[in-house]
């Protein structure tokens, strides 16, 4: 069996405002490419479809349409579960206009899918979260998980009779009864694979996932992970890993694409994995294109960001510029350097440490008024009126007096 893994789509995700779609579009057209160039026969996404629970309708026109030709026609299985950014019940929605493609879709650790034909393939649905395949002959049992929160794990692993001291268990403890729960469907002589959203100790996170974690409670050591299973297939985490400790049995796919500063010098990946039944996966890694990257410019001075921004202004990419200067970069400058680079997201004046402290006591001297004043006549090329600074000034005061109340309630 060749599966492919992917995760973390975050259709409808935006950078400092900018839609991303297009370069979505073009990322997901390669991964189309991947499961027909590497012939897969089950596609599994592990969660984090769409960036929000409130999708556009551009976003999951691009997800259907994704689907559809990963499908193709039905003869690939293709596997989606929730993430913590997808709302389980939307994602949900359209399985029964899917089935008849070969694509399954698990919103909740409590979803149980109704045995039956899938596109080519028969289904058999075992209990929650668990069903078996044959493909090429050999046996194969999927284990899927989509983000377990402390609420999902209470509803699946409890009855509203229990103690609440039993329901506030370790949430590592609880994923683990969870997993081997599921884990008594895997058979010896059957492909075994494990696919959910969740966070692991060790792996190594670049801040654009959210990890909703009091402390490092929702870090989850390897030892929840069934050893019965030959291939963890794990979303949430951005950059593509192994999980430390593994040997390459339990992974993160990462995203398609970049969605921060801090991912940019990451390779984004995928890995397609060949199973048979009591071998070790034998993994391949197939490499996206990102079609506009995310970048950052540090300038020497004003005059050699603009010269940047006239050389590149053909070149598709995002840019951060951070200039040096002595002094603030004013607003004309600003629209003279996005004249050239529209895609600049922001725009950093660097001081020198006695040009930073210099400033700073130069805002310490002055007064609320007299910053206010200097900044409106930036911004509008006049002196605010009296009665704007006044109206500003009665505010704050107010605002003052109904902070010092709540203090003394």
């Amino acid at each position: 069996m060749r599966l492919l893994h992917t995760a973390d789509w975050h259709l409808g995700k935006l950078l400092e405002g900018k839609s991303r779609l297009e370069e979505q579009r073009h990322v997901l057209g390669q991964f189309v490419s991947f499961a027909k160039e590497a012939q897969a026969d089950v596609v599994c996404i592990a969660g984090d479809i769409f960036d929000n629970g409130h999708p556009s309708a551009a976003a999951e026109s691009l997800f259907y349409d994704t689907l559809k030709k990963l499908s193709n026609h039905g003869t690939r299985l293709v596997l989606v579960i929730a993430g913590n950014h997808d709302q389980p019940s939307r994602l949900e929605a359209i399985s029964p206009l899917v089935q008849e493609h070969g694509i399954l879709i698990y919103g909740t650790p409590k979803t149980k899918l109704p045995s039956g034909k899938y596109g080519k393939f028969a289904v058999q649905s075992l209990e929650e979260g668990v069903f078996s395949v044959e493909i090429h002959g050999e046996k194969a049992v999927f284990v899927c998980v989509p983000y377990p929160s402390e609420k999902s794990l209470n509803e699946v692993l409890y009855q509203e009779e229990d103690a609440e001291e039993k329901k506030a268990a370790d949430y590592s403890e609880k994923v683990k009864a969870l997993f081997r729960k599921k884990a008594v469907w895997y058979e010896e002589d059957s492909v075994n694979v494990l696919v959910s959203h969740v966070f692991t100790l060790g792996c190594v996170k670049d801040g654009s996932e959210q990890g909703m974690m009091l402390g490092n409670s929702y870090l989850l050591p390897l030892e929840v992970f069934p050893k019965e299973a030959q291939y963890v297939a794990l979303g949430h985490v951005h950059r593509p890993q192994k999980a430390v400790g593994s040997q390459g049995r339990i992974r993160y796919s990462g995203s398609p694409l970049p969605y921060r500063l801090q991912e940019a010098v990451i390779a984004k990946q995928c890995f397609l994995v060949e199973l048979h039944p009591k071998e070790e996966p034998k993994v391949q890694e197939y490499y996206f294109d990102n079609p506009k990257p995310i970048e950052k410019w540090v300038c020497k001075d004003y005059e050699e960001a603009l010269r940047l921004c006239k050389k590149h202004q053909d070149r598709p990419c995002y840019v951060y510029l951070q200039i040096h200067t002595d002094t603030y970069i004013r607003e004309e400058q600003l629209k003279e350097l996005k004249t050239y680079k529209e895609d600049i997201l922001e725009v950093i004046p660097l001081f020198s440490s006695q040009e930073t402290e210099d400033v700073r006591e130069t805002f310490l001297e002055k007064s609320f008024e007299e910053l206010f004043s200097s900044y409106y006549k930036e911004k509008k090329g006049v002196e605010p009126e009296q009665e704007v600074v006044e109206l500003l000034l009665g505010l704050l005061e107010k605002e003052g007096e109904d902070a010092s109340g709540l203090d003394e309630d």
